[in-house]
């Protein structure tokens, strides 16, 4: 909670393999290069590690020969490799599935909530130097929304007739040709029909994937419509990743993180109600409430009430998670309010899933975009949603432990001070 880095044997491991994967980007082999960091994650330039940037190389990836490196963009090669250097000896290697000179392969973290996948994978991110190789960084969920808006446009807007995943396939690559994906999760049919031939032809242009989960392979999609067709998808996953468990790890950090909690952004209970309404009205220190309304692709998001004045919204569950409401209409509420107000969450059972998985990529989105927010529920985050482990809801209820654990984490002043 205090920001340091401690030593964990699980999340060592997982950077064992991310090292390998590094060291084939760099075409470093361990004991190539001598230097020193300046510091972990952190470029002499200010900017802190997985913030998104996009480079662009002259080739896919450097040939074994090229020359390691040192200094890109203040990002100086340790001792044979950043992570080697930082925590301990790697190997390195990779395997080739695909025809002519393929990609190096990448790797796929999966784990419990909490016990430092994405802190793995931004540590990775951030140690690719400037001009290496072009590379993103996006939450699994809000890229295939933009792929599927992509092909959209491109049918609507451009003209385009027949298939339009090819262009997708081309504005991705564009993108960055390192992919890192944060909560990769396959819930949607639509998603999972097209993955197999979309990562087909991103692979092709030379991408390179990494992905969190709280799923392995096999696991993803679980009980979906016709997920016959998407078991390809996992072969092929499997085959160009390398796959890391994380789960014997016990230690939730965001649990850590989030232990000093701030006052006024959880109310629990009628009783509260009092509090939460007079912390809404504080916030927006006077200027007035009122209802709007926001546009996103054609669809019209109303929005209860807003303090335009301060960016803050206020809604009800109701308003948000028992109406059709999808990720694109949450991300237009997270890009234009940088506090929300969610009035009465229920504690929700298996019979209403479909208010759960909503609730589910509210938080998501809203973690995604470091929306603050400000909820009054019936209950803990612990008991707003419990299910069996032995019924077909077990994506939801993996996934609900993790906004469990980003409800607890949101509520920590660490969190709140961003």
């Amino acid at each position: 909670s205090d920001g340091s880095v401690k030593y964990d044997v699980h999340q060592i491991q997982a950077l064992e393999e991310l090292d390998r994967l590094r060291d084939d980007i760099l075409g470093n082999a361990p004991g190539a290069a001598d230097g020193e960091m300046n510091g972990m994650g952190k470029r002499e330039n200010g900017s802190n590690i997985g913030d998104g940037e996009e480079r662009e190389s002259a080739t896919p990836w450097p040939s074994s020969s090229a020359p390691s490196p040192a200094g890109e963009g203040g990002m100086l090669l340790g001792f044979g490799s950043f992570f080697t250097n930082l925590f301990s000896a790697s190997d390195s290697g990779a395997e080739d599935a695909l025809s002519g000179p393929p990609p190096p392969r990448g790797c796929y973290l999966h784990g419990g909530v909490g016990c430092g996948k994405t802190f793995c994978m931004d540590l990775f991110y951030g140690s690719i130097p400037e001009g290496t190789m072009s590379k993103q960084k996006v939450h699994f969920h809000k890229f295939m929304l933009g792929v599927h808006k992509q092909m959209h446009e491109a049918k609507m807007v451009e003209g385009i007739e027949g298939d339009v995943l090819p262009r997708v396939i081309e504005r991705t690559i564009k993108d960055g040709r390192l992919i890192c994906f944060d909560e990769f999760q396959v819930t949607d049919v639509a998603d999972a029909l097209i993955l197999r031939r979309l990562f087909t032809g991103l692979l092709e242009q030379g991408a390179i994937f990494v992905a969190t989960s709280n799923r392995p392979p096999r696991d993803l999609y679980m009980n979906g419509l016709q997920r016959d067709r998407f078991v390809p998808f996992i072969d092929l996953l499997e085959e160009r990743t390398e796959v890391i468990s994380m789960w014997e790890s016990e230690t939730d950090y965001r649990l850590v993180q989030g232990e000093a909690k701030a006052k006024g952004v959880y109310f629990i209970g009628p009783k509260s109600k009092v509090d939460y309404d007079q912390v809404y009205d504080d916030m927006c220190e006077g200027f007035p409430s009122r209802p709007t309304s926001l546009s996103t692709q054609g669809r019209s998001v109303k929005v209860r009430a807003a303090c335009l004045e301060r960016s803050i919204a206020r809604f009800s569950f109701d308003d948000l998670c028992k109406r059709a409401m999808g990720a694109a209409d949450y991300l237009a509420i997270a890009e234009t309010f940088h506090t929300v107000f969610v009035d009465d969450v229920p504690a929700m059972t298996m019979n209403e899933i479909n208010w759960v998985r909503r609730f589910i990529t509210l938080v998501d989105v809203m973690y995604e975009c470091r929306v603050k927010l400000v909820l009054h529920a019936q209950t803990l985050p612990r008991h707003l949603f419990f299910v069996d482990l032995d019924n077909q809801f077990q994506d939801e209820a993996f996934a609900f432990d993790r906004t469990r654990s980003r409800l607890d984490e949101m509520g920590g002043e660490s969190y709140l001070k961003r």
